[in-house]
């Protein structure tokens, strides 16, 4: 595919851009097997699965062969929660292909649809025929401890678990973080929804009308639907600034910030909120702070906030002034966006903490406290302020929810990411949701990614028995379901590192 390159890069970092040109080689090309597969990737990287899924079954019928074209319609299935389409498909795939990656996706799947011996099986299928050192065999490792456990033979998982923490020993990072990666992909698929801005700006405002306290998400208007709304409360407030996203839009592309609203008012595929104006300002610069959530359990719901997370500044110094709007190096903090701006500085020593435009959020609290705010009550203002988030998401269904569509260990722990601006009095807000936390980055990035993502680990899987157990008493706790979950729940616990229990009390 002699386009992929620039055009996948196009994709990731100006996607309705690499839409439109793609549109138009489709349009010109109709017939060409990489335009129409390329424009499937740049909708799947929106997660338009709607649109994306037509475009890669059209590609299958031109290229029968092409797996990733079969795989990717496959997963379109899976995370719109159609369990038996996805497992027809990568079962599809497996058999005309051979495609190992399609047998350990059917296992998963069949997982989710509680037939947990024919999951047991294509996974002992796949770790069979396997290459030893493909990456996804820690996933396959995974998938039948879970399996097997669901299953009530706790004793026979107990050897894969091992596999995999042996696996794990020998270099924990360069493990976890494409097994974490791949698993925050492949979570209940009603968690997708939540990082579409309108359903997230719909979500909280139904919820803080209920429960008000810890509720910081900007006031928010979802076009066309609001336009009324928006009018009313830009007359009653004279001078606000409001900033416009795309609803879908990813890495800070299509961002406005205005204090017109005509410029916006008409637009009909964005989200429009009240500008948070007075950000807390380090060096004359606006940030925004990644912070980690991780939901152990769906049913009965435990949750946690990370103890460390990352910090991106904006390249350029705040100006609020009117004349200085349209300058979103000033208030757009993603630093990806910024990627050609000269003044961006990105460290490349991971122990730099505090160097350049991407810190760590413990050197970030650190310099709250040596100015005028107190680094540690706000981060116990973000502790209240995830947990309020985590009761949100409650209060829509999604933990019942997957609770009732599959076995108990058919997913696991979810791994997202908030977005979290502090404003000038040290008031944590909540900007946006991440459903897939990247894993890669700078070396700080990296290195503080690559710990959190090995504690995630950690506390998921392990050896329940240890080995000098008598055969007999191992069998008997083994066979007790309670027991099982216990030892779980202590490794969870023992193993949590950063991670802080969240109160979800109201």
């Amino acid at each position: 595919m002699p386009l992929s390159d620039d055009i996948k890069d196009l994709i990731e970092h100006d996607n309705a851009r690499a839409r439109r040109l793609l549109h138009g080689i489709v349009g010109e090309a109709p017939h060409s097997v990489e335009a129409r597969f390329l424009l499937a990737q740049a909708y799947l990287r929106r997660m338009e699965v709607e649109r994306a899924l037509p475009l890669y079954l059209g590609v299958t019928e031109r290229d029968p062969k092409l797996a990733e074209a079969r795989h990717a319609a496959a997963f379109c299935r899976l995370v719109t929660g159609d369990y038996p389409g996805a497992l027809a498909a990568y079962r599809e795939a497996f058999q005309k292909l051979g495609t190992v990656y399609a047998l350990g996706m059917s296992a998963l799947v069949l997982h989710r649809l509680g037939r947990l011996d024919e999951a047991i099986a294509a996974y002992d299928k796949f770790l069979k025929i396997a290459p030893p050192a493909s990456q996804t065999v820690p996933a396959a490792l995974q998938g039948i401890v879970a399996a097997l456990r669901d299953a009530g033979k706790a004793d026979a998982a107990e050897r894969y678990a091992q596999q995999l923490l042996e696996r794990f020993h020998r270099n924990p990072v360069a493990l976890a973080l494409p097994l974490v990666d791949r698993n925050s992909a492949l979570d209940f698929h009603e968690w997708w929804r939540w990082e579409d801005k309108a359903h997230l700006a719909l979500a909280t405002r139904r919820f803080a009308a209920r429960n008000a306290v810890n509720a910081r998400f900007p006031e928010s208007f979802v076009l066309p639907a609001d336009r009324a709304a928006l009018t009313g409360f830009a007359l009653a407030n004279p001078g606000v600034l409001l900033i416009a996203k795309p609803k879908n839009g990813t890495g800070g592309q299509g961002i406005i910030v205005t204090a017109e609203l005509g410029r916006i008012i008409g637009r009909e595929d964005v989200v429009v909120q009240r500008y948070l104006s007075r950000p807390f300002l380090v060096d004359g610069r606006k940030a925004h702070l990644r912070i980690y959530g991780l939901i152990a359990q769906a049913a009965p719901l435990r949750a946690y906030i990370y103890g460390e997370g990352i910090v991106r500044f904006a390249p350029e110094p705040y100006d609020p002034r009117p004349e200085a709007l349209a300058n979103n190096a000033m208030h757009v903090t993603n630093t990806a966006l910024h990627r050609g701006n000269p003044a961006l500085v990105v460290s490349q020593d991971a122990a730099r903490e505090d160097d350049g435009h991407v810190w760590s959020l413990s050197a970030y609290l650190k310099r709250l406290s040596a100015e005028s705010c107190d680094g540690g009550l706000v981060f116990k203002k973000i502790e209240r302020l995830v947990a309020w988030f985590v009761r949100l998401v409650a209060s829509e269904g999604l933990f019942e929810h997957q609770a009732k569509e599959a076995p108990p260990r058919a997913f696991t722990p979810k791994l997202f990411g908030l977005d979290v601006l502090i404003d000038a009095e040290g008031e944590p807000w909540l900007i946006e949701m991440q459903v897939k936390p990247a894993a890669a980055g700078s070396p700080l990035v990296a290195r503080i990614n690559g710990e959190l993502f090995a504690t995630v680990l950690r506390m998921s899987t392990g050896v329940l028995i240890p080995e000098t157990t008598p055969s007999s008493e191992r069998a008997k706790l083994l066979a007790d379901p309670r027991e099982v979950a216990r030892r779980e729940r202590a490794i969870e616990e023992a193993e949590r590192g950063l991670f802080r229990p969240l109160d979800l009390s109201a």
